[in-house]
């Protein structure tokens, strides 16, 4: 499969807009041009995008014919260790700036410690968690959860390739629904025989929830690469069309003389634990983006025909 330029910009895209969220974030404020890198079609945000596209192309890139299963697996695998390298790399960083602002700017600390916590007081033991995947300090949960969706993605391309595409997605949903139950927190017993309950700090996403985007986007980027996707249709791009604008509408207020604004939806949209309205949100504009790409491209294509 060759590189789509038009994925790869919108990924670019994707990073600055989480880039310059979190910048406003750790300076503590909230800053007007978020109205553009927030949360601007409705619901959803540049988080979930990454996610979704991330998993779109590795399904596509590791599940080509030329790679055999075993193949799939190796490159795979250390595509998830080069990842895990720059998490330690990373971690090490933080780590050693939160020890040396703690002693230049000991007024600092009460907001390093809500930020990465037990660092100063358990440095080894919350370093051992952070290297196993499992204490996340602030801003610290995107890597972690990617590493884990690239160590399961070639069980998912063995899936795809002997058609038990309709079983995977089956189980992820499943996770999905039933994500509240099962969420992260609920695992802390079985790392109390390692790390205190004090020492672990829990992502911000919840995984079991948040599959659900790499899973499918896996399953459509195979369905691409095989050639085996049917996806457009009149129809759907009519409702798609609807249910995007009609959420557009409310997420900006049309509706609030109904009691309808943003933050009555953004209960039915809970980030986390990605509800199933920021779901659908994310469904139909995904739809209607690919629509238009492909139309472009096929334009491009004609253009240079001729």
């Amino acid at each position: 499969m060759k590189r789509i330029a038009a994925l790869d910009s919108i990924r670019g895209l994707l990073l600055l807009l989480m880039t310059i969220n979190h910048l406003i974030w750790i300076s503590g404020g909230y800053s007007v041009i978020q109205t553009v890198t927030l949360q601007p079609l409705g619901q959803f945000g540049a988080a979930e995008c990454f996610v979704f596209i991330s998993g779109l192309l590795a399904g596509a890139i590791y599940s080509r014919e030329s790679l055999t299963n075993t193949q799939t697996i190796t490159k795979a695998w250390h595509r998830a260790f080069s990842i895990y390298r720059y998490h330690i790399a990373c971690l090490l960083i933080v780590f050693g700036w939160v020890f040396i602002a703690s002693h230049l700017l000991p007024s600092a600390v009460p907001i390093l410690q809500q930020s990465a916590n037990n660092v100063l007081a358990a440095p080894i033991k919350t370093f051992i968690a952070s290297a196993a995947l499992v204490n996340q300090p602030n801003y610290f949960d995107i890597l972690p959860l990617y590493i884990i969706f690239m160590l399961l993605l070639p069980l998912l391309v063995v899936a795809y390739r002997k058609g038990l595409g309709w079983l995977v997605i089956s189980i992820s949903i499943g996770a999905w629904v039933f994500s509240h139950a099962i969420n992260t927190a609920t695992l802390i017993p079985l790392f109390r025989f390692i790390f205190s309950d004090s020492t672990i700090q829990f992502g911000y996403f919840n995984i079991f929830a948040w599959q659900l985007l790499f899973v499918s986007g896996s399953a459509l980027g195979y369905m691409l690469q095989n050639k085996t996707l049917r996806w457009r249709h009149p129809a759907l791009t009519i409702i798609a069309t609807i249910i995007a604008t009609g959420l557009f509408a409310a997420h900006n207020g049309a509706f609030s003389s109904f009691g309808i604004h943003r933050w009555v939806l953004s209960t039915y949209a809970d980030k986390p634990e990605l509800g199933w309205l920021r779901t659908l949100n994310i469904t139909v504009w995904v739809y209607l983006i690919a629509l238009i790409l492909t139309n472009c491209i096929l334009r491009l294509l004609i253009c240079d025909d001729k």
